[in-house]
């Protein structure tokens, strides 16, 4: 590992003088997600569903209105009244209950949308990351590619001008160094896309980015057993948590609609009147809503009205309702359709952590398979070394091991980058916030 930090740290010190300009650590660029503009958006829906919430529950509370009524009559003039209504919902089948019902679970599945959207740019900046990384060290070997391959040219035309290489090995060698060249200008565009890619989500210039300093680490599996763990997901996964809230949607829309069937449209009303001044109350049961009014005259004409209380009761019962009875068979179905969704999301589920877990052991796997080639690499740049300083080698051979050197290196840090990525990827599929270090609105 010593000698893979120093050779990452010389091929940081090649890198292009726009790439130089600071050092980049992963951490640095995870604190400033938050201030990313997908962050911000994702919190953005969040507050949108908060704020309907509080309107369903501000319609929910008291509402007062106020009013005027001016009659001209032949037979007793004019009259003018003010009156004022206070309403409110009482009954818990009312339908600004319903509204606040709804709201709360729009608010649940706002906020794991949000986990979701966190947590998926979480991840991608991971892999822009050790992405630019990777980029960097491909433009150090593309450069070395193109040194080697103009060095082997050379040697091939000055054998071929002293007749000990034929034409065919000169044109393959020319051949070679025309890929090389080709794989540089690769290697260029490649990083330039990667720099931009890691800019534009950070909401940087490229000129802005500095170095990415952070090597990948290498991960270690869970503590408890696959079987432990499918349980904790179908628990905490945003999208199990989302099918279970539309379950819950469906089921209050079935009640609603099978309460809806039942209970009469009934209303009693209580009121007095004292020569024009009037108070009443009344209740609605269909709707579940109380109501207070009063009225007070400023302008009478001649005919008064008598003092006195008033009763007032109204039922209507449906007899025959299709349009109620295709309400309920539609929500029936529609709950049927969502507890089936519900269990598909399960199953989708558990299969998603288990390729997860096992794309985490096949990617540690690989991490073993990288250093043993970097150790037959080091171990073959030394022999290249030891024959050159014997007489039986040449710089030509050190430069190529030296290549498959820098090679096998790349090879392990890429294995290490995708074993830190799958690791992420499972604790994602687990259900876990991943951000939940980085600050931000809860």
């Amino acid at each position: 590992m010593k000698r893979l930090l120093s050779t990452i740290a010389t091929l940081l010190a090649l890198a292009p003088p726009a790439l130089a300009q600071g050092a980049l650590e992963l951490p640095q660029a995870l604190q400033a997600l938050p201030g990313t503009l997908d962050w911000k958006s994702a919190d953005l829906n969040y507050e949108s569903a908060l704020r309907q919430l509080e309107a369903a529950q501000a319609a929910l509370g008291l509402k007062v209105s106020g009013g005027a009524d001016y009659a001209l009559r032949e037979s007793s003039g004019s009259n003018l009244a003010l009156s004022g209504t206070a309403s409110l919902g009482v009954l818990p089948w009312s339908s600004s209950a319903d509204a606040v019902r709804s709201a709360e679970r729009a608010l649940e599945r706002a906020a794991l949308t949000r986990r979701e959207a966190r947590n998926n740019l979480y991840l991608a900046l991971h892999n822009q990351y050790f992405n630019l990384r990777q980029a960097q060290t491909d433009l150090t070997i593309a450069q070395t590619t193109l040194a080697l391959r103009e060095r082997q040219l050379q040697i091939v035309r000055a054998q071929n001008q002293a007749g000990t290489a034929t034409l065919s090995d000169l044109l393959t060698a020319q051949q070679n160094l025309d890929t090389a060249r080709s794989g540089l200008v690769s290697a260029q565009g490649a990083l330039e896309l990667a720099r931009l890619t890691l800019a534009s989500t950070l909401g940087l210039g490229p000129q802005q980015l500095g170095n990415p300093v952070t090597l990948p680490e290498e991960p270690s599996l869970p503590g408890e057993s696959l079987e432990t763990l499918l349980p904790k997901a179908l628990a905490s996964r945003s999208d199990v948590l989302r099918a279970q809230l539309q379950v819950q949607d469906a089921k209050e829309n079935l009640a609603s609609a099978e309460r809806n069937r039942l209970i009469p449209n009934a209303a009693l009303s209580l009121g007095y009147n004292d020569s024009g001044n009037s108070l009443s109350a009344g209740l609605n049961f269909k709707s579940g809503v109380a109501s207070l009014s009063a009225a007070v005259p400023l302008v009478q004409g001649s005919s008064t009205l008598a003092q006195g209380y008033s009763l007032g009761l109204s039922l209507s019962v449906p007899i025959f309702d299709p349009v109620s009875d295709s309400q309920i068979a539609t929500a029936q179905t529609a709950l049927k359709a969502a507890q089936q969704a519900l269990e598909t999301a399960r199953k989708a589920a558990e299969l998603d952590v288990r390729q997860k877990y096992q794309n985490l052991q096949t990617a540690k796997a690989a991490i073993a398979a990288a250093r043993a080639g970097l150790n037959a690499a080091n171990q073959n740049l030394r022999t290249a070394q030891a024959r050159l300083q014997a007489g039986t080698g040449t710089t030509v051979e050190v430069q190529a091991a030296q290549l498959n050197q820098l090679q096998a290196q790349r090879n392990l840090e890429a294995a290490l980058a995708q074993a830190q990525l799958a690791a992420l990827a499972l604790q994602n599929a687990l259900g876990q916030d991943l951000t939940a270090t980085l600050g931000g609105s809860p």
